[in-house]
């Protein structure tokens, strides 16, 4: 067994502490995982983790010995990067989570363009609106969209989304069109929050410089763009969404803006990504990639 991927391997089972999610990871056996940190370990002459029924844990040789395996591989990698000046030669597995709407609207029109100027690049895209752990599930960068909580996670800003409030045309013509903020306590507002969200409920706009929320009916809540989206076409009352992943909706009339006069503020976007001293090329061409196309 090669020593360099016998070290690939054993990070895997350091950051998520199971040899079957590594073996899952890495689609291999579990049995090549576990061969292949008993090999390490006796090259080195150190037991690297405890193990048990439960869970695989590192032991403190592991602990120390775990930094400087990172070290050389991430070493390694920028090394085998500085020569790949021809974009035919960036190659490797790339996985990135987005929210679902994200992908539909903004990056898959254009994604074509990205794989073929890096055929190379094995790209695997998790659509999620859910929190999740990038390090226990090997997922190089995340975009997120709204105001960034405290994070280990590294931030790069990619541009904000104009904000509109709409409605279907079929909720306009059963409930009317509310005119001012009072009138909206004669509407139904549907919630979007996350799982493990904290975000206050309300109509929010801005105004002045300040964002203010007004609170009001809500009818139904849900955890997922698409759904948020889906429950507005059904007429089931007024959300608040990214311009630039509704347009078609509005130009057909399927969706209506009401109170433009009264908008939230324009949502951030950002790409985040493990801290590491050293980033691999595939990585940097595809933020690169995806901060020019939110430009456009």
């Amino acid at each position: 067994m090669d020593t360099l991927e016998a070290m690939r391997r054993f990070l895997v089972v350091a950051e998520t502490g199971s040899f079957t999610d590594s073996a899952d990871r890495l689609d291999v056996p579990k049995s090549a995982i576990s061969s292949s940190i008993q090999r390490l370990e006796k090259r080195l002459g150190i037991r690297l983790f405890h193990r048990s029924t439960r869970r695989v844990t590192l032991t403190s040789a592991g602990e120390d010995y775990l930094p400087e395996c990172q070290r050389i591989l991430n070493e390694l990698e920028q090394l085998e990067s500085t020569f790949q000046s021809d974009d035919q030669v960036i190659r490797g597995a790339l996985k990135v989570d987005m929210a679902n709407r994200f992908f539909i609207s903004t990056v898959l029109p254009h994604l074509a363009d990205f794989l073929a100027q890096y055929p190379l690049i094995d790209l695997r895209i998790h659509t999620s609106d859910q929190r999740i752990d990038p390090i226990k599930e090997g997922i190089d960068c995340l975009v997120r969209a709204g105001e960034l909580t405290d994070s280990s996670l590294i931030a790069r800003p990619l541009g904000r989304f104009n904000m509109v409030n709409c409605a279907s045309a079929e909720y306009i013509e059963k409930h009317g069109r509310p005119e001012s903020l009072e009138d909206l306590q004669q509407h139904k507002l549907i919630e979007y929050m996350p799982a493990g969200s904290d975000v206050p409920r309300g109509f929010e706009y801005e105004a002045d410089g300040h964002t203010y929320l007004v609170q009001m009916p809500t009818s139904v809540t849900v955890t997922n763009t698409d759904a948020y989206r889906a429950c507005c076409l059904k007429g089931l009352g007024i959300v608040q969404l990214p311009e630039n992943g509704i347009k078609e909706d509005l130009s057909s009339g399927r969706l209506v803006e009401v109170l433009p006069e009264f908008r939230p503020g324009s949502m951030p976007v950002s790409i985040l990504y493990p801290s590491r001293r050293l980033l691999p090329k595939r990585v940097s061409v595809f933020m690169d990639w995806l901060s020019t196309l939110m430009q456009k």
